[in-house]
């Protein structure tokens, strides 16, 4: 671990933004770091969770699993994104799973710590309550586009919602196979590039492996709406 990488995260993170130094440094003391395999799962959610994860390098992805093994993703986690934070108040176990998409090295606080240091500053409960409401607003736009939208506009939808480089033409970078992508809009993979495939025709996107140029912004999010 290179030096000072877990002082730098805490200082950095604005989960702990306006938190007084002697409350980071004992967050530091208990701070562990775990490496991970691609493929090796970090959380497991038939087992307690027993702290918060922040995602140093790599991708990681947090998924359900239905009975007959069908996986349906719910988030991927880039550097510097908090993880696993409904838990740090009530020792229950993971909401879901998350594993490594590529090798990841994880930055994980001891739930204990957490919640004494949140008796004492009340400036770290509004910032989980910023992060943990954004998440759900995400969720609640995944719900929505796998109940009411069809596959084009599902992934029209996360499209439009990803980092752009301008307003009229841009290009999204995607940080996840297109298998993946399939996933997270519930989708096969086949689905998926028959999409992809008839959005290119109507001269909306270009697809190039994970490079996806947008080359009419405004029809790409009257179709996210669902026009």
């Amino acid at each position: 671990m290179p030096p000072g990488e877990v002082s730098l995260t805490l200082h950095t993170l604005p989960l702990f933004k306006g938190l007084p130094e002697k409350q980071l440094r004992l967050l530091e003391q208990s701070a562990v770091i775990r490496n991970y395999r691609a493929g090796e799962m970090i959380l497991d959610e038939r087992k307690e969770a027993g702290g918060m994860y922040v995602l140093l390098a790599g991708r990681a992805k947090l998924f359900k699993l239905s009975k007959d093994g069908r996986e349906q993703i719910l988030y991927f986690f880039g550097p510097g994104e908090p993880f696993c934070l409904c838990t740090m108040f009530d020792r229950r176990r993971a909401p879901a799973n998350a594993s490594a998409v590529e090798p990841c090295r994880v930055l994980v606080l001891s739930g204990k710590i957490f919640d004494e240091m949140a008796q004492r500053e009340p400036r770290i409960l509004f910032n989980v309550l910023l992060v943990v409401s954004r998440r759900l607003k995400e969720a609640m736009e995944l719900v929505e586009s796998l109940s009411f939208r069809e596959i084009p506009g599902r992934v029209a939808m996360y499209l439009t919602h990803a980092e752009h480089g301008g307003p009229k033409v841009a290009t999204v970078k995607l940080p996840m196979t297109h298998r993946e992508l399939a996933k997270l809009v519930g989708a096969t993979p086949e689905a998926l590039s028959r999409a992809f495939r008839r959005m290119a025709e109507d001269g909306l996107v270009q697809v190039k492996g994970r490079s996806v140029k947008i080359l009419d912004r405004e029809r790409l999010e009257a179709l996210a709406e669902g026009e």
